[in-house]
């Protein structure tokens, strides 16, 4: 008879394992155009960058070094927004000390080199969604640069009146 391997695993019958429990519903998944026709036209000092995977990313880099990233969530429910700020802060220019005071006091309140800011828009609230991107980079995204926000509203304002029951727009 031989001896037992100390490193056999006993015989055991595998319990099948299940993905999701049997109760949950189907998964929600919302067709998102491709990110390359939605994404918005930045102004020129704002490049455009080719990614592997247009239709999912989208990448912008500025000729400070400041980077604007997109990319569609899995399912197609939210599209990640972020920005990162270059290498280099503005100078603190020559005069008094006031002056000085007030530009490095503006140097503290941007978003500092290297670091990012990120944002969510939500596909599934939004009604224009190329629109709603553009307006998202371009008014929440950039001014984040100088002015890095505190906290981001819960939906961006849009053209349209709304009721006070059903507010609508792209949560950010």
């Amino acid at each position: 008879m031989t001896e037992p391997d100390t490193f056999d695993r006993p015989g055991t019958t595998p319990a099948p394992r299940r993905r999701r429990p049997v109760f949950a519903g189907p998964r929600d998944e919302i067709d998102v155009p491709p990110l390359d026709q939605i994404s918005p036209d930045l102004e020129p000092p704002w490049l455009k960058e080719d990614t592997d995977t247009p239709d999912r990313t989208s990448a912008y880099r500025h000729t400070d070094g400041h980077r604007i990233g997109l990319r569609v969530q899995p399912r197609g429910l939210a599209i990640q927004t972020w920005i990162t700020a270059g290498p280099d802060l503005p100078p603190i220019p020559d005069g008094t000390d006031i002056e000085q005071a007030e530009a490095q006091a503006a140097n503290d309140a941007r978003l500092q080199p290297g670091r990012t800011w990120h944002t969510v828009l939500t596909t599934r609230t939004s009604k224009a969604l190329a629109a709603d991107l553009g307006d998202l980079v371009r008014n929440y995204l950039i001014p984040a640069l100088t002015r890095k926000p505190k906290h981001v509203t819960t939906s961006t304002p849009t053209d349209e009146p709304q009721s006070d029951a059903t507010p609508e727009g792209p949560t950010t």
